[in-house]
């Protein structure tokens, strides 16, 4: 299955009067209600909601291992799909604060041996799913290595033209391969040492972690058969992993993301402002109110200002969504283990909540996946 995102799961409308604290508990309180048929279902997850910084709406619900009977928890560690990519993202955009990359120079720049047309790409064109290239190489669990990623993968024909809006999960593989070349060290340490650590998100991780106790992995289940976790299988491929490596596969507890959510918007210290600047900026369009940043999702309002910014991830299996509303300084975090097609409606319900809390009327029906 690959790992996909939905930038979006609903579009705003008119904005409403703000909400008092009445409505906010009127909101809130469909959460839990929705939540009942749900566990019932099946559902093992988190949500979260903060205003102002301050969280508002906490919970797990459900079972992480359903066999064990583990709950789920907020420290549970959940796969996050495509919510790998503003991680990857960042990264480069970091290099970049300090001068070593060029967002405006092809690929090939900093890997002289990656094949073309892949290699002829901008890293701004992959950042923004511009460059024309093929949504994947494989499977994610292809036995790919980084030799393969530069010399066959990126050889691939492009799929689309260059200049338009076409999802790319190899994008990202090469963009982490752009990172360790750039910065000596391998992708995921580097998104350990200088994103993770420094915001401690220390139940985040790829391939490894910081000691963090097998009991404490969501397990995945999908029509009810258990899946297993994802760094398990992403360790039987020995470092082969390019075919999701910088695009999937980080697995993070909701407090985690919580914290990479405080680190993008300043509540802790450790990002570059110039680097978030380029997440949150709208830079190439992708259709209607709806405009790619680097690595994440932005939309704007009739201002042309941005009401809702983020990324969603999936591998059929979890489903993950986070994002905020700038202009209210609303966070939502939502996460599930059992198929995307049974989290998603989670994932509405939270949203909903948020928005009226926020003083926004009801979005309008969930626009089909990218």
């Amino acid at each position: 299955m690959r790992t996909i995102a939905l930038a979006a799961l609903a579009v705003l409308a008119l904005m409403a009067p703000a909400a008092n604290a009445d409505d906010s508990g009127d909101a809130l309180s469909t959460i839990d209600a929705a939540m009942i048929p749900a566990v019932h279902d099946g559902f093992g997850g988190a949500i979260l909601i903060e205003s102002k910084g301050a969280p508002i709406f906490a919970k797990a619900y459900g079972y992480a291992d359903r066999v064990r009977k583990i709950p789920f928890s907020l420290d549970t560690v959940a796969q996050i799909g495509s919510i790998t990519k503003p991680m990857t993202a960042l990264a480069i955009l970091e290099l970049a604060d300090e001068g070593k990359l060029d967002l405006e120079k092809p690929v090939k720049t900093y890997l002289p041996d990656a094949a073309d047309p892949a290699g002829s790409a901008t890293l701004h064109q992959i950042l923004t799913h511009h460059a024309g290239l093929t949504d994947t190489c494989g499977d994610d669990f292809d036995s790919v290595s980084k030799e393969t990623l530069l010399h066959r993968c990126m050889a691939l024909p492009l799929a689309h033209p260059v200049g338009e809006d076409n999802y790319s999960n190899m994008g990202f593989s090469i963009l982490a391969a752009v990172v360790e070349k750039i910065s000596g060290e391998s992708w995921e340490h580097y998104l350990r040492a200088h994103i993770w650590r420094p915001l401690g998100m220390h139940r985040t991780g790829f391939a490894h972690f910081d000691a963090v106790p097998a009991r404490d992995f969501a397990i995945g289940y999908l029509d009810d058969k258990p899946q297993g976790v994802i760094s398990d299988n992403i360790a039987k491929l020995r470092g082969n992993d390019w075919d999701l490596k910088g695009n999937g596969g980080v697995q993070s507890s909701t407090l985690d993301m919580e914290r990479f959510w405080r680190g993008l918007t300043g509540r802790l210290p450790g990002i570059p402002p110039g680097a978030v600047r380029g997440m949150t900026t709208p830079q190439d369009p992708i259709s209607g109110e709806a405009w790619e940043g680097f690595g994440l999702a932005v939309r704007l309002d009739g201002n042309g200002k941005p009401y809702r910014i983020g990324h969603s991830g999936s591998d059929g299996t979890f489903f993950a969504y986070f994002g905020w509303l700038p202009q209210q300084d609303i966070f939502v975090y939502v996460v599930g283990n059992n198929g995307e097609k049974n989290v998603k409606p989670i994932v509405q319900t939270a949203l909903r909540a948020a928005l009226k809390i926020a003083g926004i009327a009801a979005p309008a029906p969930p626009a089909p996946p990218k």
